[in-house]
């Protein structure tokens, strides 16, 4: 049987396809305008590798489909959800219980001021029917039910919950989605419950539209008897049913750097700046010690939450950034032509230069290797559109404009991975650099040249390591309860086990064969981990404040195999004055810079001064100036 995961990026779709004894990697281009079309891409290019007769053929012998994500990212950035309502105590429509900057981040951006109505402590069944009624009459799509201290007792944000259920039910052609913020986030912290639950109603209608639209596409068309699985931020799956919106953002990128955790276990590497840089942005996340950063407080696209979330920078950089001249430099971005019409090298219509073109007229990229051979890259409008915009104002040769462009880039990931470092308390020449994602190959040893990083690790399935992270995934639950006491921490521990238990049961996985992995946070910043059961992480901590428990079901893994090829199997080459050698040449091998090694769909740039090694399964290791 096959195992199929997908990441759907913003420019780019990535597959690996494992199983049967086989492992390979697919790209498609993103359609934007609807996930799901590109998601059926990458199955149908599965089918003809594997020679299927048909989609249904070839799902007749797929047993996993995991899919990850940017939908809701997508959806917050670019601000374009659904019109929402909100009931709150009364006296805290204005600062939604924190500060007014703080609630800035939400009023505007995604709920206007007039659309959160206030409920009294005491407020009776006709009030909340007026205030229902005030929001219903404004023509909001999503009621979210907020209510001070909430956390302790939700029983009246329930109450409304079924009030407003009652009064404009399924069938009747008014009816609103209503959720409770203390069923999204079980966190005592009001604000932070009350940003949650606009989140998650904001980006939920595209997500549940597509998710279901994918799964029932599978099912109906092509008669597939299994359940798509949905990529959650903490690196697990689980099915559409027991997902919320919350729990998949920036799931895809995060992929990457859960796969980023399990290679730096593997590789002994303690401290780790993931670099992940696709079409659209680039990202750099932390691990330590085979473990991903997080932290119990940040932001999700300037809004601020105090929940457990994984350290996660980004900015506006990628491989569509437009390029343009400014002054007497380059700048790069925000802005990107993504897929399409995409850099001037695609021929579909681009004209402005960008950072793909302006690799391509470098020579980093082979034209007739993109998208593995489905399209040729136009090396000619590559270097129009980069003398037009670039090299022309600023009075100098579109290649030297070119080197230019790729230095702005990679200065710009480093500046991102310095400030990751500094806020690690790390010193960037004691840390691995893991790059990743369709360019982060590209950029690794410029970027770790720049900030001090001896130690540069690149991957077979670098270019889909998001989707490899998905394939060595489990279905993962994450339960919290905020506790005061030990005897608190002991029945709420009971409760959340009986919520696990359920949830597993309702996806139909067997709950006695899950992993229990327990941890317990004190006041004072202590913390007790246990498997099994929590006395043992209850009994490190003296004053218990949280109990989070991690409910684990193991699913079949992907497993890398040796090369095909091996050392020294021919593929030398060169190309922009750069000795070019093929992937499977180089297994078991070593490269020294400067050097590019061609993969088919992903390219490796070994910089001067940098020598590569490559082990048997594909994976590589540069290191700079003999260490």
């Amino acid at each position: 049987m096959l195992n199929i995961d997908i990441d759907t990026g913003g420019t780019m779709t990535d597959g690996l396809v494992s199983g049967d004894g086989t492992v390979f990697s697919i790209k498609v281009e993103t359609t934007p305008h609807d996930v799901t079309l590109s998601f059926l891409e990458i199955l149908e290019a599965a089918r003809g590798h594997v020679g299927a007769a048909s989609l249904r053929d070839l799902l007749d012998d797929v047993a996993l489909i995991r899919w990850s994500s940017t939908i809701t990212s997508n959806v917050l950035a670019q601000k374009s959800g659904p019109k929402l309502g909100l009931i709150v105590s009364a006296g805290h429509e204005d600062d939604l219980y924190t500060s007014p900057e703080e609630a800035a981040t939400v009023l505007g951006p995604l709920i206007t001021r007039e659309n959160i109505t206030g409920i009294s402590a005491d407020a009776d069944d006709d009030e909340v029917r007026t205030a229902v009624k005030g929001l219903f009459d404004k023509g909001i799509r999503r009621i979210n039910i907020s209510l001070e201290g909430a956390f302790e007792d939700n029983s009246r944000e329930r109450k409304i919950v079924s009030m407003i259920d009652a009064q404009y039910p399924d069938h009747f052609l008014g009816s609103i989605p209503a959720l409770p913020a203390s069923e999204i986030l079980l966190r005592p912290d009001d604000s932070t419950r009350t940003f949650v639950s606009l989140i998650n109603a904001y980006v939920h209608p595209s997500l549940a539209t597509t998710l279901y639209r994918a799964e029932e596409t599978l099912k109906q068309e092509h008669s597939w008897r299994g359940n798509v699985l949905v990529g959650h931020i903490n690196g697990g799956v689980a099915r559409i049913g027991k997902t919320t919106a919350f729990d998949t953002i920036e799931s895809g990128p995060l992929f990457g750097t859960h796969a980023s955790a399990a290679e730096a276990a593997r590789l002994g590497d303690a401290k780790v700046l993931a670099i992940d840089v696709g079409g659209t942005t680039a990202k750099v996340s932390a691990v330590e010690n085979g473990r991903v950063v997080d932290r119990d407080e940040g932001h999700l696209f300037g809004i601020p939450v105090r929940t457990n979330l994984p350290l996660l920078r980004s900015i506006a950089l990628g491989g569509g950034s437009v390029a343009r001249a400014s002054g007497r430099t380059v700048s790069l971005g925000p802005d990107s032509m993504g897929a399409a019409p995409g850099p001037a090298c695609y021929g579909l219509g681009g004209r402005n230069a960008t950072t793909t073109d302006a690799f391509l007229l470098l020579g980093y990229l082979a034209p007739d290797a993109f998208l593995d051979g489905r399209r040729t890259l136009d090396a000619d409008a590559a270097r129009d559109a980069i003398a037009r915009t670039v090299g022309d104002p600023l009075g100098i040769s579109p290649v030297e404009a070119a080197q230019r462009i790729v230095d702005i880039a990679f200065d710009m990931t480093a500046a991102l991975a310095r400030e990751t470092a500094t806020e690690m308390g790390w010193d960037p020449a004691d840390t691995a650099v893991y790059a990743f994602g369709g360019n982060g190959p590209l950029f690794a040893t410029g970027v770790a040249e720049r900030i001090g990083a001896r130690t540069v690790r690149m991957f077979g399935f670098g270019n889909v390591l998001s989707a490899y992270g998905s394939a060595i995934s489990d279905v993962l639950h994450v339960y919290e309860s905020a506790v005061n006491s030990a005897d608190a921490a002991r029945t709420g521990a009971e409760l959340l086990a009986d919520e696990a238990r359920r949830d597993l049961e309702g996806e139909g996985f067997p709950p006695d064969e899950a992993v229990l992995h327990w941890e317990v946070r004190g006041t004072g910043g202590s913390r007790g981990t246990a498997d099994g059961s929590v006395e043992a992480a209850l009994s490190a901590v003296d004053d218990p404040s949280l109990v989070r428990l991690t409910a684990r079901f193991p699913l079949p893994s992907l497993e890398k195999a040796a090369v095909t090829g091996g050392a020294g199997a021919g593929g030398r080459g060169e190309r922009g004055g750069i000795p070019t050698r093929d992937w499977a040449s180089v297994a078991g091998s070593t490269v020294t810079g400067p050097a590019l090694v061609d993969g088919g769909s992903f390219t490796w740039l070994v910089g001067p001064g940098w020598s590569l090694a490559v082990d048997p399964t594909g994976d590589a290791m540069a290191t700079r100036g003999g260490n």
